[in-house]
C-alpha cells in the first residue's frame, strides 16, 4: 500500500468504528427534566419536575396517561394536548407517539358490521320498500345508502349516518327518545387493539359543539394540578393564585 494512503485508511477506520459503535451502543434512557417551562399568554411558569417525582414521591401515572400493564416511559404531556388543534396537530400529531397501540386512547371506536336482519325488515314493512327507501322520484329501484350518502355528507345530501339515524327514528322511536347510549344497539364494534384501517374523524359521532374530547394543555395542566392541590389544600389552587404559578 502506497504511504499516502495509510492516513486515509487510518480515517476510514475510525469512522468505521465509530459508526458501529453508535449502532450497538443501547440507546440512553431520557433523563427525568429537573424544571420545565411552560410559555402562554398568561405568563411563563416553571414546573419543577423532579422535585414533584422524586422530593413529593408522586408516581409517573400520577400525572402521565399511561396504558395500563405498559413499560415504556411516560410520554411528554404535548405529545397528547396540543397548544391549539390546528391543522398542524392533525399532520404530526401521529408522530409524537412510540407506536400505533396508542392510537386506541383516544379513537377508541370503528363500527363494524351492522346488526341489521333486512329480511325481517321487510316482514315488518309489509314489503313496502318505501318505507325505508325512497320514493320512485328520487330512486327507480331501491339500492344501498352508500351509493348517495357519503360518510361526510354535503348541504344537498346528507351523511349516511344522519341519514340512515333519520330513517331508523321513524319506527325507533322508542330506542331515540332518551337517547341512545352509544353505537352497540345497532353496530357491531371493532376490536381497536388490532385496528389498521383509516379512524374515523372525532366529529363524526362526537357532535356536540363545545365539548373538547381531548383537553388543550392550558385546560390539561389546571385540571391536573389545581385538582390535586385542592385536594391536599396546599399551595396555588384558588382562583386568585395566578400570580404564583405564572411570572412575567
Amino acid at each position: 500500500m502506497s504511504r499516502k494512503f495509510i492516513p486515509v485508511t487510518i480515517v476510514l477506520a475510525i469512522l468505521l468504528g465509530l459508526a458501529v459503535a453508535g449502532y450497538v451502543t443501547p440507546e440512553e434512557k431520557q433523563k427525568i427534566p429537573v424544571r420545565i417551562l411552560f410559555r402562554n399568554s398568561g405568563g411563563k411558569v416553571i414546573f419543577s419536575h423532579i422535585k414533584h417525582h422524586r422530593d413529593y414521591e408522586i408516581p409517573c401515572d400520577k400525572c402521565h396517561h399511561e396504558r395500563k400493564g405498559e413499560s415504556q416511559e411516560p410520554l411528554a404531556c404535548g405529545s397528547c394536548h396540543p397548544q391549539a388543534f390546528d391543522r398542524d396537530y392533525v399532520r404530526d400529531h401521529i408522530n409524537s407517539f412510540p407506536d400505533n397501540s396508542y392510537c386506541v386512547q383516544c379513537h377508541h371506536a370503528e363500527l363494524g358490521k351492522l346488526n341489521f336482519d333486512h329480511e325481517a325488515h321487510e316482514e315488518y314493512a309489509e314489503e313496502d320498500c318505501q318505507a325505508c327507501h325512497h320514493t320512485e322520484d328520487i330512486e327507480k329501484e331501491p339500492q344501498k345508502c352508500g351509493n348517495c350518502h357519503t360518510n361526510a355528507g354535503s348541504k344537498e345530501i346528507p351523511s349516511v349516518r344522519n341519514a340512515a339515524h333519520d330513517r331508523c327514528i321513524n319506527c325507533h322511536d322508542d330506542m331515540f327518545k332518551e337517547g341512545l347510549k352509544g353505537c352497540t344497539p345497532c353496530h357491531r364494534m371493532r376490536n381497536m387493539e388490532n385496528y389498521k384501517g383509516d379512524h374515523t374523524p372525532c366529529a363524526q359521532c362526537h357532535q356536540e359543539k363545545g365539548k373538547d374530547l381531548v383537553l388543550n394543555r392550558v385546560s390539561a395542566f389546571h385540571d391536573q394540578c389545581m385538582d390535586c392541590h385542592k385536594e391536599l389544600k396546599r399551595g396555588p389552587y384558588k382562583d386568585d393564585d395566578c400570580a404564583k404559578c405564572h411570572i412575567k
